[in-house]
């Protein structure tokens, strides 16, 4: 990995960090206006990646294969149509041969013709030379120019019988592969047709028939300019299935098209709106196993950062931990969303120096509900998993400025829920923000 390349990836890591933090901080630990506390659930804690962006992506094959029409011949039947599956060597469509045979018997007739003639022209060569040798040599030069007309006439029979065995031979090839076949095994995915083919404008490509491979898939993705620095070529990627998330590929990135197309930017990728317009950059992704995929189906792309490396247990950030006078650690939890706040005793195992996670053995499950510690949570207090505002005084402490979070009418942060990202409205009045 390049210098710049490190750089750039530990800036976004130690943004991302600074960033989970701070939101975590503000957001977690306080109540809203009800006096709810904001909670998570460990099994969401565990296995959400917050700050990976997912791009657009669809499964195309690697390999087709572009079948021409023979503009010079007509197709007398299709065995197979749009769709179906086809292995290696089956036929697709066969050529008419009719004009074929009889343009080979046609060629055959004149070959016979040929050989007729050069048999005629020899016998009558004959005779004229043994007409000459009764003659004077004063009387011989007629006789010679006969005999050199008529050597020249077997020497043009001989090429033209040449020519044509040679026709003759391509045109029994051609009957020999007048059936079309599949080079590899997959589908037919379109077939054209034959007439506008044929009425198609000198220069237009005259493609029959497309067989896509079968198996042999790729991932073609999308990603924003914003983005961009993030995909690079021989990076790591999890593709996940749209309709099941929990369903993921592993590949790397084979190649980046620097190429961009400008385009409207209706659709919002995982993690990051870009505008209203941006230009698009496609990128292509090999897979370390196609199971399960099929041929235009839809997924996402994320960077892999270790984020499905799943860990045995549960495993919590050590924020979330405190530790009382008599120095035992203890987490602030909750049986299920809405349930009561309860200060629990904690019970810890290994840490993760790396992910600065702690195991807890002994003292929460993971379809329970943790929430950030701050002199917000007492005990007994109600929980919520929802967050619908963002209060006043965070700006009075100075530290945000109104572009960070947005005001009235603006929207805020976004709420990533599994399919998508959410836009949540801000509400309040903010309008003496500076």
């Amino acid at each position: 990995m390049s210098k710049k390349k490190k750089i750039i990836i530990g800036a976004v890591i130690a943004a991302a960090v600074v960033i989970a933090v701070v939101l975590i901080i503000i957001f977690a630990g306080k109540t809203s206006d009800k006096g709810k506390i904001y909670v998570q659930s460990v099994k969401s804690l565990m296995g959400q990646d917050a700050f990976s962006n997912r791009y657009s992506g669809i499964v195309e094959t690697q390999k087709t294969e572009k079948i021409e029409l023979d503009l010079s011949r007509e197709i007398a039947e299709i065995y197979v149509s749009e769709g179906s599956k086809v292995k290696a060597g089956q036929a697709l469509f066969v050529y008419n041969t009719d004009s074929l045979r009889l343009d080979i018997e046609q060629m055959q007739i004149e070959i016979e013709k040929c050989y007729t003639t050069i048999a005629n022209n020899n016998e009558e060569i004959t005779q004229l030379r043994n007409i000459m040798n009764t003659l004077p040599a004063s009387e011989q030069l007629e006789y010679s120019a006969q005999i050199q007309v008529l050597q020249a006439d077997i020497a043009q029979a001989q090429y033209d019988i040449k020519t044509k065995e040679a026709n003759i031979n391509a045109k029994k090839n051609a009957i020999d592969k007048s059936t079309v076949t599949a080079s590899m095994a997959g589908t037919v995915a379109k077939i054209n047709d034959e007439n506008a083919i044929r009425n198609a404008d000198a220069g237009t490509p005259n493609v029959f028939m497309t067989v896509t491979a079968e198996g042999d898939f790729r991932i073609k993705g999308s990603v924003g300019e914003q983005n961009i620095f993030e995909i690079m070529t021989g990076e790591p990627v999890i593709v996940r299935s749209r309709v099941n998330p929990d369903q993921t590929w592993t590949g790397t990135i084979t190649s980046v098209n620097t190429q961009g197309e400008e385009e409207n930017n209706n659709e919002m990728y995982y993690g990051y709106d870009g505008g209203e317009t941006s230009t698009k950059y496609s990128f292509y992704v090999n897979l370390d196993s196609t199971e399960d995929l099929m041929l235009g189906q839809h997924v996402t792309i994320e960077i892999d950062h270790g984020q499905n490396k799943s860990k045995d247990g549960v495993w919590l950030s050590s924020g979330f931990i405190v530790y009382t006078e008599k120095e035992e650690p203890v987490i602030w939890a909750a049986k299920k969303d809405g349930a009561r706040l309860e200060q629990r005793k904690v019970t810890l195992g290994l840490y993760d120096e790396e992910l600065d996670l702690f195991e807890i053995k002994e003292g929460i499950e993971k379809d329970e509900y943790v929430a950030w510690p701050s002199d917000d949570c007492k005990v007994g207090q109600t929980t919520t998993t929802v967050l619908t505002d963002i209060e006043p005084e965070i700006y009075d402490e100075g530290n945000f400025e109104k572009e960070d979070y947005g005001y009235e009418g603006d929207y805020g942060m976004e709420e990533f829920d599994g399919t998508g990202v959410e836009e949540v409205p801000i509400t309040g009045d903010y309008s003496e923000i500076p």
